[in-house]
């Protein structure tokens, strides 16, 4: 048996779901518009022509500075915001016990439990596990195994269940 046991807060939650935005795929096409903005900005400054054509050169610089690097950042913080309402707290405790079923507890209280046959499949990370539960997920924090330790769970893993499949995790949220 294996216990996981973590404080989940904004910093933690945002390391976790904001993807490192230079390995996103769409961060490249928002650099091309933003260089596509700078340089019109630049060229209707310089030609003299109507204020409307350098704002808008200048409004794509924005638009494509806050997509690129801003965007999923921000949304990882409301989306951790609407969950701090729902469970009326700035943080709270999660822990995952790992046996015959997987059970969550937050705060010390029984959230849920999840049956073998219900994993899809266990995405590894630099800093924890994802095992995959139809549309939703366990995570599993490296780091904060109370019993056990993250090597003994991935060969344990390995030993009983190879029926659930392996995946690295995205190289954007592999941090």
């Amino acid at each position: 048996m294996f216990e996981n046991q973590y404080v989940m807060d904004i910093k933690r939650y945002r390391r976790w779901t904001a993807p490192t935005f230079y390995k996103v795929k769409s961060f490249w096409p928002w650099m091309v518009i933003l260089a596509i903005g700078l340089y019109g900005a630049i060229f209707f400054r310089n030609e003299d022509t109507k204020l409307n054509w350098e704002s808008l050169g200048y409004m794509l610089v924005l638009v494509s500075v806050y997509r690129a690097i801003f965007f999923r950042y921000m949304l990882a913080g409301k989306q951790f915001k609407m969950m701090r309402v729902q469970n009326g707290m700035k943080q709270w405790d999660c822990k995952v016990v790992v046996g015959n079923t997987i059970r969550l507890f937050t705060n010390g209280e029984p959230n849920n439990e999840v049956f073998w046959k219900q994993v899809t499949k266990c995405v590894e990370a630099k800093s924890y596990f994802d095992l995959s539960v139809d549309n939703d997920f366990v995570r599993l924090d490296k780091n904060c195994f109370t019993k056990g330790d993250a090597e003994s769970f991935k060969a344990w893993m390995l030993a009983e269940h190879p029926e659930i499949p392996w995946e690295k995790e995205k190289p954007e949220f592999d941090k």
